[in-house]
Protein backbone atom coordinates (compact mmCIF):
# COMPACT_ATOMS: atom_id res chain seq x y z
CA UNK A 1 0.00 0.00 0.00
CA UNK A 2 1.20 3.38 -1.00
CA UNK A 3 3.07 5.40 1.90
CA UNK A 4 0.16 8.42 1.67
CA UNK A 5 -2.71 5.83 2.08
CA UNK A 6 -0.87 4.21 4.83
CA UNK A 7 -1.10 7.17 6.67
CA UNK A 8 -4.53 7.78 6.06
CA UNK A 9 -5.35 4.19 7.59
CA UNK A 10 -3.06 5.33 10.18
CA UNK A 11 -5.45 8.54 11.27
CA UNK A 12 -8.47 6.72 11.01
CA UNK A 13 -7.00 3.48 13.41
CA UNK A 14 -6.05 5.56 16.00
CA UNK A 15 -9.12 7.52 15.82
CA UNK A 16 -11.66 4.40 16.12
CA UNK A 17 -9.82 3.86 19.54
CA UNK A 18 -12.31 5.29 22.73
CA UNK A 19 -11.30 3.71 25.64
CA UNK A 20 -8.92 4.62 27.80
CA UNK A 21 -7.19 1.20 27.49
CA UNK A 22 -6.94 1.95 23.48
CA UNK A 23 -5.16 5.28 24.31
CA UNK A 24 -1.46 3.54 24.44
CA UNK A 25 -2.50 2.02 21.07
CA UNK A 26 -3.49 5.37 19.53
CA UNK A 27 -0.26 7.06 20.85
CA UNK A 28 1.45 4.49 19.07
CA UNK A 29 -0.06 4.76 15.75
CA UNK A 30 0.15 8.64 15.99
CA UNK A 31 4.00 8.27 16.64
CA UNK A 32 4.27 5.48 13.53
CA UNK A 33 2.26 8.31 11.57
CA UNK A 34 4.34 11.18 12.42
CA UNK A 35 7.15 8.67 11.05
CA UNK A 36 6.19 7.94 7.85
CA UNK A 37 5.00 11.72 7.11
CA UNK A 38 8.85 12.42 7.36
CA UNK A 39 9.49 9.42 5.33
CA UNK A 40 6.83 11.20 2.49
CA UNK A 41 8.51 14.54 3.05
CA UNK A 42 11.95 12.87 2.27
CA UNK A 43 10.03 11.04 -1.19
CA UNK A 44 8.74 14.35 -2.13
CA UNK A 45 12.10 16.51 -1.39
CA UNK A 46 13.78 13.96 -3.62
CA UNK A 47 11.19 14.07 -6.33
CA UNK A 48 11.75 17.86 -6.75
CA UNK A 49 15.63 17.67 -6.65
CA UNK A 50 15.41 15.12 -9.23
CA UNK A 51 13.04 18.15 -10.87
CA UNK A 52 10.39 15.44 -11.16
CA UNK A 53 8.07 17.79 -9.39
CA UNK A 54 7.53 21.96 -9.49
CA UNK A 55 8.94 24.12 -6.76
CA UNK A 56 5.43 25.45 -6.10
CA UNK A 57 3.87 21.56 -5.76
CA UNK A 58 6.98 20.61 -3.24
CA UNK A 59 6.61 24.00 -0.95
CA UNK A 60 2.84 22.87 -0.91
CA UNK A 61 2.84 19.85 0.09
CA UNK A 62 5.75 19.90 2.59
CA UNK A 63 3.40 22.91 4.00
CA UNK A 64 0.54 20.39 4.41
CA UNK A 65 2.53 17.27 5.60
CA UNK A 66 3.76 19.55 8.07
CA UNK A 67 0.50 20.93 8.90
CA UNK A 68 -0.60 17.33 9.62
CA UNK A 69 2.63 16.14 11.48
CA UNK A 70 1.85 19.12 13.94
CA UNK A 71 -1.88 17.88 14.60
CA UNK A 72 -0.63 14.50 14.82
CA UNK A 73 1.67 15.42 18.02
CA UNK A 74 -0.63 17.60 19.81
CA UNK A 75 -3.24 14.52 19.49
CA UNK A 76 -0.56 12.36 20.81
CA UNK A 77 -0.08 14.64 23.84
CA UNK A 78 -3.25 15.15 24.41
CA UNK A 79 -3.99 10.89 24.55
CA UNK A 80 -0.51 10.55 26.85
CA UNK A 81 -1.97 13.39 29.28
CA UNK A 82 -5.48 10.74 29.44
CA UNK A 83 -3.07 8.25 30.10
CA UNK A 84 -1.96 9.97 33.08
Amino acid sequence: MGELAQCMKTVVMANLKRGQDDYKESCNLLKDLRVRIEILKAYFLIAWEMKFISHQFFADINDRLEEVSKQAAKWHNWFEESLK
